[in-house]
């Protein structure tokens, strides 16, 4: 598969999950789909953009054949993606904040970084202005699931 047409399938698969995820935020309680269906939005327009690109692109980068590579490197974007579908089936099993909590710390080692100090640092000041900007600025109704 050319690596054009490779783009292509990519942005489409992108819409077709971003419009699942938009279908899904609209049945959402009270406000906690505002933020998925921002994303979504964004998600699909950015799609559309790659698409419209591959069009009109003469880049020499797009130029040529795929090459699949099925090492751990390859294939850490599609690990990650399973995390943060299981991130999203756990938010209201375990409730938005235990989860992004688990979340957070999981992909940060997933994605090679690997200073445990840093990260918790950015994980004091993160997650408490999550919640002071979730929660109390916006008053929106997050998961609790059975931690909160």
């Amino acid at each position: 598969m050319s690596k054009l047409w490779a783009e292509r399938v990519t942005a489409l698969g992108m819409i077709a999950v971003a419009a699942f995820f938009l279908v899904q935020s609209t049945n959402m309680p009270g406000t906690s789909g505002t933020f998925p269906l921002f994303t979504t939005i964004i998600i699909i327009v950015l799609a559309v953009i790659m698409i419209v690109r591959t069009l009109l692109t003469h880049d020499k980068k797009l130029q040529g054949d795929v090459s699949f590579d099925f090492s751990y490197f390859g294939l850490k974007p599609v690990y990650v993606m399973v995390v943060g579908v299981l991130y999203a089936v756990l938010i209201f099993q375990i409730g938005f904040y235990v989860s992004s909590v688990l979340f957070f710390f999981l992909v940060t080692r997933m994605t090679g970084y690997a200073n445990v100090k840093v990260t918790a640092i950015v994980a004091a000041v993160l997650f408490p202005l999550m919640y002071v900007f979730f929660t109390i600025g916006l008053g929106a109704d997050l998961p609790s699931g059975i931690l909160m």
